[in-house]
């Protein structure tokens, strides 16, 4: 016999102190007496006597025994008595089911989960009922599905209800959890049992050896060619052109030829023949120019036995350039410096049509208005982002404090992103309006009197306007690079989706790397899910770092560009582990370690409250207790009363 919950010497350390606080209670309990006398005149010697002949015997001893019995019976069922050898009592083990891409791999009539699932269930027949099972789902991450239990309904409704996961397999995790559970289960520990294909990514570690390991090997069919990654991107050359690049591996031995067939928004595209040698990589690019929004969907023929990696689709958004109304009395000026970028697409207007409220209904996205002010009329103002350019100071959208004539810049703010590569400082201006900002205005030039270049965000009131304070197309500044920056970085912050870098990739669930531009800061960046949820992320040497779970979208936003990561891609690992050379295979015999250990609490603890009841029912209904009864004083009558008597009464 042994205790399963305490050691022998907790048990009796417990059983002592709590045993000698009863028999303590219990003498404490018979000692005194509480009487109730008409006077303490002769009471004194007959007190003293009672006491000392109390103490030299010991009341109703049985009850005591009865007491102590039932304290022990229920102190070995609270440390859990066992029959047996602690050699025959139950084992703890740890079942890994490999849930990986792999495990979605076609193997005769099911898919090789269903294989790892048979074989899962003749290893559960194989244990004894008094063992206990917990199982884990692994792939990237290690999930334990149900508690260490023996009940074998619970472990096989868990089993039943797995699936394949679209992630790599991360043994390194799985093992170091199924050990770290045997240590904190409070049994004995028993075999750590791998089922899968054994399947791991390039980047993972190498397992921990674990002497209790036993390994239920499921081969894969591992001739599969699958889509790698599918990556989309504007075109430089038109605002509606796009460039797409599909890369495919081949993960078997032999060499294979497949079709990839790719199609957007109903537009099939000719098929491509490719040959892939065993473990090549190869890639194919599109080129294509659209205006709409749709889906471009890859897929490459004929299937294999891991379809779940021969299709790729990515939603694009609708392509097309900035919209750009230009009010001004000389276009021609103007055109060579805005006509310039593919992005934009031009409009010009007179000074008049502003006035007569073209402004407020034309169909743009940024307004430029060049050297006149705001009509007083509210419904000529500008709905849009506006940009003005040397403004009258009696009409500029923003208060003029003065206007200097011969002005020198002195800063141009490039540590901000709408001074970002300006450098051209000491540049002479023939005159400059210096305007009067509030706290959230962002100034982009200033001289020695204050800013001339400024950018005030959108509000309730107004959409959002840049103000630029001189004419930066007359003098020395129009022959320097500073003014078509100054005019790109103006639109870029009045309309960032037109200008934004779109990057746009159908990758793999797991471990994602992105690589930043020199110019992206990192506290710049912000990373969210496809509900606006934000993404941890970490950042190392221009690596953007993050880990997706399961299928999802991620977007990676940044002052100049926005990549767009449809993660629904599997990532199919392809190096092979080998289990260690002294770990257990495949499915054992019945386990035949003799007969169990028997738990004996439950008849203990029903020893112990029967020894109670029994003292209770003996000695406890016997002691009396009984309530003084208060003396009611008399009305005098004249007449001498007789001598009062008290009751006996128990304390």
């Amino acid at each position: 016999m042994f205790f399963l919950n305490l050691s022998a010497a907790e048990f009796f350390a417990l059983f002592g102190m709590l045993g000698g606080l009863t028999a303590a209670l219990y003498l404490l309990d018979r000692t005194k007496r509480k009487k109730v006398v008409s006077t303490l005149r002769f009471w004194a010697a007959a007190r003293t006597a009672e006491e000392q002949q109390s103490r030299r015997r010991m009341h109703e001893p049985w009850s005591l025994a009865l007491q102590l019995l039932g304290l022990l019976f229920l102190l070995l069922a609270i440390a859990q008595l066992q029959w047996g050898s602690r050699q025959s009592r139950g084992h703890d083990h740890v079942l890994l089911l490999d849930t990986s891409a792999w495990s979605a791999g076609q193997s005769g009539n099911g898919t090789l989960l269903d294989r790892e699932k048979s074989l899962t269930r003749r290893y559960l027949s194989t244990l004894r009922p008094i063992d206990r099972v917990m199982l884990v789902r692994a792939d990237s991450m290690a999930t334990p599905v149900t508690s260490f239990t023996s009940n074998r309904a619970a472990v096989l409704d868990a089993l039943n209800r797995s699936v394949s996961a679209f992630s790599s397999l991360n043994l390194e995790q799985a093992l170091s959890l199924a050990k770290q559970a045997q240590g904190w289960s409070g049994g004995e520990p028993g075999e750590i049992v791998y089922v899968g294909p054994a399947r791991l990514g390039e980047e993972l570690g190498s397992p921990p050896v674990i002497p209790n390991l036993r390994t239920i090997l499921v081969e894969p069919d591992r001739e599969n060619v699958g889509i790698r990654h599918l990556a989309v991107k504007r075109g430089e050359e038109d605002s509606n052109s796009w460039q797409a690049t599909v890369m495919l591996k081949n993960y078997g031995s032999t060499p294979h030829a497949v079709r990839l067939r790719t199609q957007f928004a109903g537009t099939v595209f000719a098929a491509r023949p490719l040959n892939l040698a065993p473990g090549e990589e190869t890639s194919a690019e599109y080129n294509f120019v659209t205006n709409t929004a749709g889906e471009l969907i890859a897929a490459i023929e004929p299937r294999d036995t891991l379809p779940i990696d021969d299709r790729a689709v990515l939603r694009l958004p609708k392509n097309g350039p900035l919209r750009v109304a230009v009010f001004t009395r000389r276009p021609g000026v103007l055109g060579p410096l805005l006509e310039a970028n593919h992005r934009l697409r031009v409009a010009y207007y007179s000074a008049s049509q502003y006035s007569a409220g073209l402004a407020a209904s034309v169909a743009a996205d940024v307004i430029v208005i060049d050297q006149f002010g705001a009509s007083p009329l509210a419904a000529t103002q500008p709905r849009v982002a506006t940009l003005w350019i040397d403004p009258p100071p009696q009409d500029s959208p923003l208060p003029v404090e003065r206007v200097v004539p011969g002005a020198v810049v002195k800063n141009w703010h490039d540590d901000t992103t709408l001074g970002a590569g300006l450098r051209a400082k000491e540049a002479q201006l023939a005159s400059a309006e210096v305007f009067k900002t509030s706290q959230s205005d962002s100034p982009v030039a200033t001289i020695a009197e204050g800013p001339i270049v400024v950018a005030r965000p959108a509000d309730p009131s107004h959409p959002k306007l840049a103000v630029i304070g001189f004419d930066p197309l007359n003098g020395e500044l129009k022959f320097e690079v500073t003014t078509p920056l100054l005019f790109a970085n103006l639109l870029r912050w009045l309309s960032p989706e037109a200008f934004r870098t779109l990057d746009l990739s159908a990758g793999r669930v797991g471990a994602v790397n992105v690589t930043l531009d020199p110019g992206e800061r990192a506290g710049r960046i912000r990373v969210s899910n496809d509900r606006g949820f934000a993404v941890p992320f970490t950042i190392h040497s221009q690596t953007l770092e993050l880990f997706a779970g399961r299928p999802g979208e991620i977007r990676v936003f940044s002052d100049e560009r926005e990549r767009v990561l449809s993660l629904t891609l599997p990532d199919v690992a392809d190096v092979e582990w080998k289990p260690p050379a002294g770990a257990a295979r495949d499915v054992p015999a019945a386990a035949n370690f003799g007969r169990g250990a028997i738990d004996l609490w439950k008849w203990l603890a029903l020893c112990g409250a029967a020894c109670l009841l029994i003292e209770w029912f003996l000695f406890g209904r016997r002691r009396p207790v009984r309530i003084r009864t208060p003396i009611q004083p008399r009305r005098p009558t004249g007449k001498p009363e007789p001598a009062k008597t008290g009751k006996l009464v128990s304390k």
